[in-house]
């Protein structure tokens, strides 16, 4: 039984007991500066360091092997004043964070407006939260309070039409562009004190736009705004979160993650609320439940759930198979736990041919890449070459009901895991990729594999990119199982691209005459499908 708590010091989190239910006695202004933060060093899935040393990272909130917990924020505001993460948990088990808004005093994403450009230079106004100090003619920082922002070339920039009210990636050519990266020359002709206008100047033709404004994001990914490490039955319930750093919300190897009304948008001054992706569920299972919620200014993806499959590189005896992660943005991080259920899966096919259970994972401590797996039974002698998933950890079931979706320069909904996925009653409005995207690849980089069964149901598509919704599994064209099933079925779709989907290398796919457009020229593809039905949409001016 939960026993009640009233709390109004944040030095709460460091005695909180399991059941026990801790409830703020008012809406408190809790402000961190860096000495308040707690350091949690390790590997965080998808973080992409450009080292392989675990990583450490500063949250407001630590809470490990706690069960039964409930802590209400009653309208509380935690504001960081300096670059830093909200929460981190480990081991947790029935845990719930609710009632809170979380920000961040100055956000580091740099952000500036063109106000007048030239044959090769522009001037622009910085934000608030962004100051350049100038070095000499060609050497500047970029600062965003007491953080420097890496300007190394490998970093993104977005641009904002102010008439469109949209972001969008800034290339030059085919690649996105650091735009910082391109200046020769920097002036600063006027400071405030809050805003500077700075000219910059090119080694060639000018490539900002007049009255666009642009945001920036570096290539690290050294924070998150919440993880949730090995955990069971957690949940984030009605807060606000004003600016994540990087990271969104890591949940990895967990069982059953529920959010709930969670508002993410950026507050009135910024135009960013997160510059990476939302969610990035990584070997999750049982069900991830998003609900209710809206999301703006966010740079990333909206949800990101990955399988993670790793590359078989040796057999060392009967029992233990030598394998690597082949993509960096997952390494140090144990591929599976005693128990799990592992399989051999061919590449070409992503076809199980033999399943295993998990002894031990052994990670090797000088090359975070390679780990070695021990099995209970004999591993086949032709597994070298092969890859290996964690089925145990890949099958979560996604539930995407009710939430709002508004000027995303990414894909907004990415699935690249096993498990029945359900996406309904959704608002998509400006998605600059694919709203809905299924893809698939166990040849290269290893982080998706065959996804199960789909239903796209009563939501609405406005202003979205071609192809809407995208099943594309990087596969040979014999193949033609990847994905279950894929039913789409009464949704509207309206002033958006014309191509409705394509989908390709799935055994089933319904496309109903439910469906609702607001034109006669949509159209539809399939390919390599096993059995399509599709059917005319209704037509509503």
């Amino acid at each position: 039984m939960q026993k009640n708590y009233k709390f109004s010091s944040f030095s709460v989190f460091d005695v909180l007991q399991n059941d026990g239910c801790y409830t703020s006695q008012s809406r408190y202004l809790f402000s961190l500066g860096s000495d308040k933060l707690k350091s949690v060093t390790g590997y965080v899935a998808n973080s992409s360091p450009h080292t392989k040393d675990s990583q450490t990272r500063h949250f407001a909130i630590v809470m490990k092997d706690l069960k039964n917990v409930t802590v209400d924020g009653n309208g509380s505001r935690v504001l960081l004043t300096d670059k830093g993460s909200f929460a981190y948990l480990e081991n947790c088990e029935n845990v719930t964070l609710k009632n809170f808004t979380f920000d961040i005093e100055t956000p580091c994403c740099p952000e500036f407006t063109v106000m007048k450009t030239g044959l090769t230079s522009a001037n622009v106004q910085f934000a608030p939260n962004t100051r350049v100090e100038k070095i000499d003619d060609s050497t500047f920082d970029i600062k965003c309070g007491n953080t420097k922002i890496a300007v190394d070339g490998k970093g993104i920039t977005y641009m904002r039409a102010l008439d469109a009210d949209r972001n969008a990636v800034f290339t030059i050519g085919k690649d996105p562009a650091d735009i910082f990266s391109k200046v020769t020359k920097l002036d600063i002709l006027s400071d405030d004190g809050v805003n500077q206008t700075v000219k910059l100047s090119f080694k060639s033709l000018c490539p900002l736009k007049n009255g666009y404004s642009y945001s920036y994001r570096t290539n690290i990914r050294d924070e998150a705004g919440f993880v949730f490490d090995n955990c069971k039955n957690v949940t984030l319930d009605s807060c606000n979160v004003k600016y994540m750093h990087t990271q969104g919300i890591v949940a990895q190897f967990c069982e059953n993650v529920t959010i709930e009304k969670l508002d993410v948008r950026p507050k009135t001054s910024q135009s960013v609320a997160c510059t990476g992706n939302v969610f990035d569920f990584f070997e999750c299972s049982g069900t991830v439940s998003v609900k209710n919620c809206y999301f703006c200014g966010c740079l990333g993806k909206i949800v990101n759930m990955g399988a993670q499959y790793a590359r078989i590189n040796g057999r060392l005896d009967d029992h233990t198979l030598a394998c690597a992660y082949a993509n960096a943005k997952y390494y140090g991080i144990p591929f599976c736990k005693r128990g799990d259920v592992l399989a051999v899966t061919e590449t070409e096919s992503l076809t199980a041919y033999g399943r295993y259970k998990a002894v031990k994972c052994a990670v090797d401590k000088i090359n975070p890449d390679l780990f070695n797996v021990t099995f209970e039974g004999e591993v086949p002698q032709d597994a070298v070459g092969k890859v290996l998933e964690n089925e145990s950890a890949n099958g979560a079931d996604l539930i995407f009901e009710n939430n709002t979706l508004y000027d995303v320069p990414n894909k907004a909904v990415c699935i690249n895991s096993a498990g029945n996925h359900t996406l309904r009653f959704n608002n998509f409005k400006k998605v600059t990729k694919s709203t809905i995207y299924i893809g698939g690849d166990a040849k290269s980089d290893f982080v998706a594999g065959r996804v199960g069964n789909i239903t796209i149901a009563e939501n609405r598509f406005s202003d979205c990119n071609s192809p809407i919704i995208c099943v594309d599994p990087t596969v040979p064209e014999n193949v033609c199982d990847f994905a279950e099933s894929v039913s789409i079925s009464d949704n509207y779709f309206t002033e958006s691209e014309k191509t409705l989907y394509d989908i390709k290398h799935t055994r089933e796919v319904e496309f109903d005459s439910k469906n609702v457009c607001d034109d006669e020229k949509y159209v539809g593809s399939t390919a390599f499908c096993l059995s399509s039905k599709i059917k005319d949409y209704e037509i509503r001016y």
